[in-house]
């Protein structure tokens, strides 16, 4: 065999490929032991198991009375997991399956970072997709099959499809991500608004009134006319369910403190602003500034004053967890959810797309109960994608990303040490 023959790309594998196949077999092993660092994957799925299990016999029945199960998400992926049973697949069959269909989710981050960052050597934008092998969220629903990861998965697509879009504005990459995004609403419904970013984008290139916005319009009519009959007409409102623990009845569930939603929120996002921050992949600039802090102060003082969130509700994102958990009130979650105010909002007031995307993401979880699952891997793909960050990868070598990977790790390790403490 000549050196020609083993220099061929098909055997170059490099450490960032070997990287990316180790973490995929870590995800195996997870597979084989039930990795559950999420906290609450398993419970989810036997409930749902209930549910795909009535689907299989009495599909009709349950079908038209959905909504009187105790769950908020979606029928579509417990109807195609009742399919699989009534084939009598086994359950360690369907979700192994399931595990290499969420295999999609990376391939398609990738795909989105050489579109986004085409002048970018492919080896940093290989461990930029290795961060999603890492999340705790990526890692316990792939094993444990939930919507929530299916519905980031398609949603991904769109955000594909529009980025493909905005390189040559060929209309047929607008239909499908509207396609890719309705069908990521169908399995996971918080993804919709995000039909409402791409839809003001396409209006802004093709002007309001304009036979394809009209198009566009009577297309996503068209696809949510199911839903609608589905949840407003036949009143099969599956999505008005609490998932908080002690939850009052008598409490509004939908938007019951915009305060909490926006300090959390903030947190959150910080969460996993800090390594690239740390590294200076992402930047923010007049993060000190007077006016900054003014407004930063003044947000976080009303945010404070207004607070709510109960402990016992579960959820609230890892800063609220830790302060309550450590020392038992909230106010190491109020200096930090004062940093995050500082820190992120220049990127909001940067322009009107992040603001928009910033009060999407608020409402893509417009239920009491915000968990730290619903923004991982999501923010992520978010912040290199649709975010309009300042962001540098061209110098960076795979040495910036120790500490990223370090970061996570611990974050992923922290999960599975909770849960085996716990159980």
């Amino acid at each position: 065999m000549s050196s020609k023959f083993l220099n061929n790309n098909y055997f170059n594998f490099n450490k960032e490929i070997i990287l990316l196949f180790s973490l995929y077999v870590s995800l195996l092993i997870s597979f084989l032991y039930g990795e559950n660092s999420t906290g609450g994957a398993i419970l989810d799925y036997n409930n749902q198991k209930i549910i795909t299990s009535k689907f299989a016999i009495q599909f009709k029945d349950t079908f038209f009375n959905y909504d009187n199960f105790s769950t908020r998400h979606s029928p579509l992926l417990i109807i195609f997991l009742s399919f699989l049973e009534r084939l009598n697949f086994n359950d360690e069959f369907i979700r192994i399956l399931h595990v290499h269909l969420c295999l999609f989710l990376p391939f398609l981050f990738y795909k989105i970072l050489k579109l986004k960052f085409e002048n970018v050597d492919s080896k940093i934008l290989i461990l930029l997709t290795g961060l999603i092998f890492i999340s705790p969220t990526f890692r316990s629903l792939s094993v444990w099959p939930d919507s929530r990861l299916l519905g980031l998965t398609f949603f991904s697509l769109s955000i594909f499809y529009f980025l493909k879009f905005n390189k040559n504005f060929h209309f047929k990459f607008a239909i499908l991500n509207i396609l890719t995004c309705a069908l990521s609403s169908y399995i996971s419904p918080n993804f919709a608004v995000f039909s409402l970013y791409f839809f003001f984008n396409y209006t802004k290139i093709f002007k309001l009134i304009s036979k394809k916005t009209f198009i566009i319009i009577f297309i996503n009519f068209i696809i949510a006319a199911p839903a609608i009959y589905y949840v407003l007409i036949l009143d099969i409102n599956f999505l008005n369910k609490s998932a908080a623990t002690n939850f009052d009845k008598n409490d509004k569930i939908f938007f019951n403190n915009i305060f909490n939603d926006l300090i959390i929120t903030f947190s959150i996002i910080f969460f996993y602003l800090i390594p690239f921050l740390k590294e200076k992949i992402i930047q923010i600039t007049k993060i000190l500034s007077f006016h900054n802090i003014f407004i930063s102060i003044i947000m976080s003082i009303i945010c404070i004053y207004f607070f709510n969130y109960r402990y016992e509700y579960s959820g609230g994102g890892i800063f609220f967890k830790i302060s309550n958990y450590i020392f038992d009130n909230n106010l190491f979650f109020y200096i930090i959810g004062f940093i995050s105010i500082l820190v992120f909002l220049p990127t909001l007031l940067k322009n009107k797309e992040n603001l928009f995307i910033f009060i999407l993401i608020l409402l893509n979880n417009p239920q009491y109960t915000i968990y730290h699952k619903y923004f991982d891997p999501f923010l992520l793909i978010i912040f290199f994608s649709l975010f309009n960050f300042e962001i540098s990868l061209k110098e960076k070598k795979s040495k910036h990303f120790i500490f990223i990977y370090s970061y996570f790790l611990i974050f992923l390790i922290i999960g599975n040490l909770k849960y085996l403490w716990t159980t």
